[in-house]
């Protein structure tokens, strides 16, 4: 069966995606959702693309663009063509002992922000 190349070429533009808005420094919403196949407890890393290409010294061929790091996050909610990511990197946790200490608890930590999330950021699956 031949391949739908309107389809192959769709599937090439998924990613890297886009923040699409920021709701606070640690969620964001991109612009893909269960449209593009973007489940629930995926991960995404967030990044920002360096301005200079780097090119090999020696051969002078390039070597692409810099990603420049910014966090990486876990898909918590998807609608149709967006979904919200939240940092997955957490305060340290903490333990809640019972009076007798028989017992421990954890209490999952806060989500820490994003490195200075901002629209227009990429985003791509880890």
């Amino acid at each position: 069966m031949e391949k739908n190349p309107e389809a192959l070429n769709l599937k090439n533009r998924i990613f890297p995606a886009r923040v699409a808005q920021v709701i606070n420094p640690a969620q964001l919403v991109i612009n893909r959702g269960s449209l593009h196949d973007v489940k629930v407890g995926q991960r995404m890393l967030i990044y920002r693309r360096g301005d200079q290409e780097i090119k090999d010294p020696e051969s002078g061929e390039s070597l692409g663009y810099l990603e420049r790091v910014k966090g990486t996050g876990q898909v918590i909610h998807v609608q149709e063509k967006i979904c919200t990511v939240e940092s997955d990197k957490k305060k340290y946790p903490r333990r809640i002992k019972s009076v007798l200490g028989l017992t421990e608890d954890i209490i999952e930590g806060e989500a820490l922000p994003f490195e200075h999330p901002e629209v227009g950021d990429l985003v791509k699956p880890i």
